[in-house]
């Protein structure tokens, strides 16, 4: 039985766009690490995780609005010069990333995605605030 009863086809769009958004979202990350203070990277990967966020939101999968919502967050203020690019920091987006990526696979499966771990929301929250 599908969580997304009526709507795998929408669900279907969603997948196929935010996929390709993530697998640019990664490029972009491994070009962020030679370029941490690329302000156009930063914004890129900003706008990938906030219109994830937006059709997660649109399909009620509120687990990775939660964590896509965080993530963006951090790009907001890595690109405000709120934050600096760290390898702790770049951790944390990158296991941010791969839970993304977990969670499309249960939205392939039509199944609600349980919400991250709360180790790495707790880490997406220090570091939020610079810790």
């Amino acid at each position: 039985m599908s969580d997304f009863a009526g709507m795998e086809e929408l669900l279907q769009d969603f997948l196929t766009e935010s996929s390709e958004l993530l697998a640019d979202v990664d490029n972009k990350l491994v070009e962020l690490e030679k370029r941490p203070g690329d302000t156009n990277l930063l914004n890129d990967i900003f706008r990938g995780f906030h219109t994830i966020k937006g059709g997660a939101g649109f399909l009620n999968v509120a687990s990775l609005v939660s964590l896509c919502h965080r993530t963006e967050n951090l790009f907001d203020k890595l690109r405000n010069n709120e934050l600096q690019l760290s390898v702790q920091l770049m951790d944390v987006i990158m296991d941010a990333t791969g839970t993304v990526r977990d969670m499309f696979d249960y939205l392939a499966q039509r199944r609600m995605p349980p919400s991250a771990d709360s180790a790495l929301l707790d880490r997406l929250e220090g570091a939020l605030r610079g810790e």
